[in-house]
């Protein structure tokens, strides 16, 4: 099966996670990023879907998003545990999908806006984010990724693996931590712009706030 239809928000990307990177990443103001490659990551978590301006066009703000409360799960990840793996973090904004429900979500952006941390549960579920990591392995160009990389990680949850990938439209490193606690599926990622994720802190942060999940 082609990964886009097998991969995240959480890692499924929502569209208003979409917005949200482009909002806080400083990437997203100098190219397009392929709808592939949103469609690629863990079900859920947050991902890249920009349109570059033909060579007449200019870019124009039709309307400001629509924003959210809070999720609880930013008890979980809160401004302390971002910390451990961002520099000077801040809340992010939640924002609304176009349509339809919004999917629980937890996000923190660097202070200099190159980073972006996101805590959600899959759409998916475990065996299934498995099943998508194999196949961008086979296959990570038709994602619009290179270089992914998965590992099997132990002594978290149930089960778990880490997966490091290159997005190649707009140029960004991606860290995914999947793990599997209680009866859900959980996805931490990790999106930089000016350097390679550090996957071995995405990890540890999970093993930190795997007690305070919701069951």
């Amino acid at each position: 099966m082609h990964p886009r239809r097998l991969r995240r928000l959480p890692r499924t990307a929502l569209p208003a996670a979409a917005a949200l990177l482009c909002a806080v990443l400083a990437s997203c103001s100098s190219g397009s990023a392929s709808p592939a490659a949103a469609g690629a990551s863990p079900a859920g978590a947050a991902q890249v879907k920009t349109v570059s301006p033909g060579p007449a066009a200019t870019p124009s703000v039709t309307s400001s998003p629509r924003t959210l409360p809070p999720s609880h799960l930013c008890t979980v990840l809160d401004h302390s545990a971002a910390r451990q793996v961002l520099t000077d973090p801040k809340q992010a904004p939640r924002l609304a999908p176009g349509t339809g429900t919004a999917l629980d979500s937890c996000s923190y952006a660097s202070g200099d806006g190159t980073a972006l941390l996101t805590l959600n549960p899959s759409a998916r579920s475990y065996d299934a984010e498995v099943s998508a990591s194999h196949n961008l392995v086979r296959d990570p160009a038709s994602a619009g990724m290179r270089d992914v990389k998965v590992t099997e990680v132990h002594g978290l949850g149930q089960g778990a693996f880490r997966e490091t990938v290159q997005v190649l439209q707009p140029q960004q490193n991606v860290a995914y931590v999947v793990w599997r606690a209680g009866s859900k599926t959980w996805v931490l990622t990790l999106a930089e712009t000016d350097k390679a994720t550090d996957a071995d802190r995405l990890v540890s942060l999970a093993r930190q706030i795997t007690p305070r999940l919701p069951h």
